[in-house]
């Protein structure tokens, strides 16, 4: 199965647009039981580093093409075009690294979250145009995505920090929401979503297609963001 199939069967059925599901009163709030720790800036650099070297330690060299990190006031000079306030998250994620200046298709070893890849800030922007074009005309999904920043990508799907709130969780603070046919939260947070990453990459069955088997990749994704998709392990 494509890496991708599993979360478009998951999600197709009820996030066409995310007021989908909260018609039929099934996003009340269901990751109410969840409780998560402050975000910390020097826990993502460390878990960074981690995914890293899974990365590396598959023969698959990430480093070769990450861009240099970028300090806060770079960061906010180089993001000038996005309407919305900068996070402590999106913030400390391009301190670690400037991202990968190509997309995907051209670099050798992407550095991957899944099935999309880190945006360097210039494609990041471009990506933005490229989202705000297709899902952002839609009444429902644009002031959602007006103001949620990019940072991943691949073939018209991305991973990106809402700003300005969503409405799927009243409980998720700061979750990271996938925009692939449908919009729906994919990690609890930035940490969970790289804790999760870390674990597949490590994983023996995970090969240098960037694939493992469907089941072992739920368990997984279940154990750091456990419910996600209204899944069960």
């Amino acid at each position: 199965m494509n890496r991708r199939d599993f979360v478009k069967m998951s999600v197709a059925g009820c996030f066409i647009g995310i007021h989908g599901c909260e018609e039929e009163g099934l996003m009340e709030n269901p990751y109410r039981n969840i409780s998560l720790p402050e975000f910390s800036g020097k826990n993502l650099h460390v878990l960074l580093d981690e995914l890293l070297e899974a990365y590396e330690s598959k023969g698959m060299h990430v480093s070769d093409s990450l861009l240099a990190p970028l300090s806060q006031s770079e960061l906010i000079d180089r993001c000038s075009w996005f309407p919305g306030e900068l996070p402590p998250e999106i913030i400390s994620l391009y301190s670690w690294r400037g991202g990968q200046l190509k997309d995907a298709w051209e670099s050798e070893f992407p550095f991957w979250f899944r099935d999309n890849s880190f945006c360097s800030v210039e494609r990041a922007q471009f990506e933005y145009k490229s989202m705000m074009d297709s899902y952002g005309i839609y009444p429902e999904d644009h002031e959602l995505l007006k103001y949620s920043f990019p940072f991943a990508s691949f073939n018209g799907g991305w991973y990106v920090f809402p700003t300005q709130g969503q409405p799927f969780s009243a409980t998720l603070k700061a979750p990271i929401v996938g925009v692939l046919q449908g919009i729906d939260i994919y990690y609890f947070s930035i940490e969970t979503m790289v804790q999760t990453c870390i674990d597949w990459v490590s994983h023996d069955k995970y090969d240098a297609d960037s694939s493992m088997p469907d089941k072992i990749e739920r368990e997984i994704w279940q154990k750091h963001n456990p419910g996600i998709f209204g899944l069960e392990t």
